[in-house]
């Protein structure tokens, strides 16, 4: 028979037996209860957002190729640069540059999306750009012509070209260019008032040199008034329709506020 504070020689019975009265705890091995964080439960425990397959192999979901507001700075000083030039010449750099700067949010971005899931959408849109282009035709006529005249019209009234310009001008060049930089790639990150207000500054800084407002300053009142306005539109049937639905509102509005006075003058 053992004494009963002998030891034992197998492993089981010694974890299993209470420790001897005043006889301190053997430390060397941690308490299950509550390991320490510092001390990994297994060597290969690591944060994989760190590993080298992660960083070099796998591509990241969530990252932002192309930073707008970057881009539309750069548009900005170009706008400014290019003043000099003539009207119809530097319309066309600027807008190749927007469009071009929406064309790389488009393929390097995850986030602008032009699918239409509903048709629906689709007539939202057109219908807001006629009910809008066609109100603010009514009501301001006189000023909208005299605005397309010192627009496109400058200098080239016996142009045969111009209304071919005009066209595609108000039907492709400038809706698609400012839907794909501002409403798909800036409004992806900012919000709709501060989309709508820089879109309206880049419209003002691009078509304002040319309206001669120091003869007539309520052009200018009532033309960037307008022009605040449909950005506000534009950004907001983006929001509700999506991309497809705010391009064709600003085709259809644009036609009526730019081309049609242009056509009815002519």
């Amino acid at each position: 028979m053992k004494p009963p504070f002998a030891e034992s020689d197998g492993a089981d019975e010694t974890e299993s037996r209470s420790p001897r009265p005043m006889t301190p705890l053997d430390r060397r091995r941690l308490r299950v209860g509550h390991p320490p964080q510092a001390i990994p439960l297994h060597d290969d425990d690591h944060d994989s957002d760190w590993s080298e397959e992660t960083d070099y192999r796998t591509p990241r979901s969530t990252r932002q190729d192309l930073d707008p507001v970057f881009g539309y700075i750069l548009a900005m000083a170009l706008s400014v640069g290019l003043t000099p030039l003539d009207a119809n010449t530097r319309y066309v750099i600027l807008w190749a540059f927007l469009a071009a700067m929406g064309g790389m949010a488009f393929l390097l971005g995850s986030g602008i999306r032009l699918k239409v899931s509903d048709p629906v959408d689709l007539i939202w849109g057109v219908g807001l750009g006629v009910f809008t282009g066609g109100a603010l035709a009514l009501v301001g006529a006189d000023t909208l012509a005299t605005t397309s005249e010192r627009l496109f019209s400058a200098d080239q009234e016996n142009n045969p070209l111009l209304r071919t310009w005009v066209f595609q001008t108000t039907v492709f060049v400038m809706p698609l260019a400012e839907s794909l930089f501002f409403r798909g790639a800036m409004q992806r990150i900012h919000p709709i008032p501060v989309v709508a207000l820089l879109a309206s500054a880049w419209s003002m800084l691009m078509f304002f040199p040319n309206l001669g407002l120091s003869e007539t300053p309520v052009v200018g009142v009532v033309f960037g008034t307008a022009l605040v306005f449909l950005n506000f539109l534009y950004s907001y049937v983006h929001f509700r329709h999506g991309l497809a639905a705010s391009f064709f509102c600003q085709m259809v509005a644009g036609t009526l506020l730019l081309l049609v006075p242009v056509l009815v003058m002519l």
